[in-house]
């Protein structure tokens, strides 16, 4: 499905709930947010969700209270299943939250709007049977920048001129899936967007001050905590961080807090990928994955049920820690030496 394409259905239906992934961050936050506004520009109604609660850290894209929190059964303004779920910046409908997967199984149809890889061979037409005979319309784009940058083509496709704080959203998660503006992905199309935004009012700054410079310092003691597990392996081209929810409690910090860090072990000129396992309060293990590019940590994180990126991934253990640090070991251990190979 083209922008155009997308457009066009958006413009064909009245009711939208707009979500992203189970822990959302400032690109799937700024996308729904965005889209929702965009989508009432046109006279639509439109609801941007999170399953649980917005993150802290992220507080700042929401400027008019417009989400609503599927956790313990916030109503909507409308029936879900009179509505269209807008799945954004994930196209892993297991990735949603049981909350949001019970909307969309409600709902019994849904849009995707994502910029990751598929896993493998896949192609489209596996999230179009996702949902049956219906089918799903996709929008993906893997060489966008970010989901942000799609929902700003598809507001302009759409005819509308974002108000400021759904452009502020829109740039804030740009930057943030950019790694401001230095990943592989950032094209002359990401530049244009961003320059059109700035033109309209964004102040960079303003966004970079709320994004980065704006924690507590329970978040540094985070970072002082997790930085204090780095371990170094395969001869120096590997790093592990791990944080236990033991650990997240003793900072005061917020589970979001920590996403940032695992690209801290990059800063060494010998290490190509940093892995960080990540527990939230309630146990949930996570793995994030960086790479400076020489290996595609997508593809290793496909391998274990997630997705993402090349440079940046991640997926949910189902193992305990470490067995899944063994697990990524080797996987991570195979994928260096097929890069030497190629070398």
């Amino acid at each position: 499905m083209t922008i155009a394409e997308m457009a066009a259905y958006l413009k064909a239906r009245d009711r939208y709930v707009v979500l992203s992934h189970d822990g959302p961050d400032a690109d799937g936050l700024g996308a729904a947010y965005a889209l929702s506004l965009a989508l009432r520009a046109i006279g639509k109604e439109a609801v941007p969700v999170v399953a649980d609660r917005l993150p802290p850290k992220f507080r700042f894209i929401d400027q008019r209270d417009a989400f609503r929190s599927l956790k313990g059964g916030a109503a909507l303004p409308f029936e879900a299943k009179d509505s269209v779920p807008v799945v954004v910046d994930t196209h892993d409908l297991d990735y949603l939250g049981s909350a949001s997967e019970a909307l969309l199984a409600a709902a019994g149809k849904a849009l995707i709007i994502d910029n990751h890889e598929l896993p493998g061979a896949a192609t489209d037409q596996a999230l179009y049977d996702a949902f049956g005979a219906e089918g799903v319309p996709v929008l993906l784009d893997e060489s966008a920048s970010s989901t942000c940058e799609l929902v700003y083509l598809v507001a302009k496709e759409l005819g509308v001129e974002l108000p400021l704080d759904a452009a502020e959203a829109v740039f804030a998660g740009i930057v943030y899936d950019t790694g401001s503006f230095s990943y592989p992905k950032t094209s002359d199309r990401t530049f244009a967007c961003a320059l059109e935004l700035v033109r309209g009012g964004v102040a960079p700054y303003t966004i970079h001050r709320r994004m980065y410079e704006s924690s507590g310092s329970g978040a540094l003691l985070l970072q002082k905590s997790v930085v204090s597990s780095l371990e170094i392996r395969l001869e120096g081209r590997v790093a592990f961080m791990a944080l236990s929810r033991e650990d997240l409690a003793a900072s005061g910090a917020s589970y979001e807090d920590a996403e940032d860090l695992v690209n801290i072990p990059l800063q060494d000129k010998g290490v190509e990928v940093s892995v960080l396992f990540k527990e939230n309060a309630e146990g949930r293990l996570r793995c994030s994955l960086r790479s400076k590019g020489g290996v595609n940590v997508a593809h290793v994180a496909q391998t274990f049920g997630g997705g993402g990126h090349k440079t940046a991934a991640g997926f949910t253990c189902a193992s305990p820690l470490d067995a899944a640090k063994a697990d990524v070991l080797q996987s991570l251990s195979e994928s260096l030496r097929e890069d030497t190979r190629r070398g």
